[in-house]
């Protein structure tokens, strides 16, 4: 599993030509489904402020960069509704049970490089707690609710959260 905040900032490769065509700005999400639709570009300014790749138009997304095949067919242009957000827009926030639990603050999401699939959220309790016990993993619950500035899970979701596995 790979970190999707990891992703900002790598610079976006086009393998036809080994010209880099910007970085990465945004990460776009389908919280429903638990998937990348895509990303969005920045650095390049032929590139609307709302335009960048689908997911199954990426070659790889690796380490150091992610490439794609050739930047001329796979442009797309994201459109907000309410099944997406972006990465930006989902961390930071608290999370809260159904009950009222405070379970801490979403600071990243973990998926699967290879199909786009989201696993999983990393929380932190804090930056002592997280100096002493580490960050907690709590896999990603089949129904949430996305607020402003909170994001509402199942109960279920207090006794799933785990501590991050060190690597």
């Amino acid at each position: 599993m790979q970190k999707l905040h990891d992703l900002l900032g790598l610079p976006i490769l086009e393998i036809e030509t080994g010209i880099q065509i910007g970085e990465v700005r945004e990460v776009i999400l389908d919280i429903e489904m638990a998937s990348v639709i895509g990303i969005m570009i920045s650095g390049s300014s032929w590139f609307a402020d709302n335009q960048g790749f689908l997911f199954h138009d990426l070659f790889s997304i690796g380490r150091d960069a992610v490439t794609i095949r050739s930047s001329r067919k796979a442009i797309a242009e994201f459109i907000s509704s309410e099944v997406t957000c972006s990465l930006k827009e989902l961390l930071n926030k608290q999370i809260f049970t159904e009950t009222g639990l405070n379970l801490g603050v979403l600071v990243d999401v973990l998926f699967e490089p290879s199909t786009g699939e989201i696993k999983a959220y990393q929380v932190s309790d804090g930056i002592i707690t997280d100096l002493i016990h580490g960050r907690m993993l709590m896999p990603l619950p089949q129904v949430q609710v996305v607020g402003g500035d909170k994001l509402i899970v199942p109960e279920t979701m207090a006794k799933l959260i785990h501590p991050e596995p060190q690597e």
